[in-house]
């Protein structure tokens, strides 16, 4: 009888701090070929949940707003995909996918994928690929995935412009 090696994908969550916020995170992608930076707004409780009391967020306006940057070592993503409504038909749906997390995908088939599209190079080196690992994190409205071997997670009370010029700035530092 004939059994795969594969081992099988499947998601893990992550333990992810701060949280973004579930109803409007607002998700912003920047990339080079070194790096890729997401910025999010952060989850702040309201003291009134009732609905009576919502915040408008204008990512265009002077308003100050909680916000995270996150910086991955890797530039290899993808964004938007699809939002909160259609979450079971993403193929790790019933294999640990939850929504509004950040996860670890085990096992990935897109770092397969991307490994078997390098070894044709002739310096191809496996060891070189064994740190990487594959994040998705379900936003409201977008999914973002990236394969990186690390991230780091900063938080600002800022504009989202003044936030986007400091990624500019790091993103073109030598």
């Amino acid at each position: 009888m004939f059994f795969s090696k594969k081992k099988k994908e499947y998601a893990r969550v992550i333990d992810w701090s701060p949280a973004w916020d579930t109803g409007a995170p607002l998700p912003q992608v920047f990339s080079n070929g070194q790096k890729t930076y997401l910025t999010y707004l952060i989850n702040e409780s309201e003291t009134n949940l009732d609905g009576t009391n919502l915040t408008m967020i204008d990512i265009t306006s002077d308003t100050q707003y909680p916000l995270a940057l996150v910086e991955f070592n890797g530039h290899t993503f993808r964004f938007g995909i699809a939002n909160d409504e259609v979450l079971s038909g993403l193929p790790l749906y019933k294999k640990g996918l939850q929504a509004y997390d950040a996860h670890i995908i085990e096992n990935s088939s897109w770092i397969e994928e991307l490994k078997g599209i390098h070894r044709v190079h002739p310096y191809f080196n496996e060891k070189e690929w064994i740190d990487l690992k594959h994040f998705v994190l379900l936003f409201h409205d977008e999914i973002f995935e990236i394969i990186a071997t690390a991230y780091q997670i900063l938080t600002y009370k800022t504009t989202f412009e003044t936030l986007a010029v400091e990624i500019a700035k790091r993103m073109n530092k030598k």
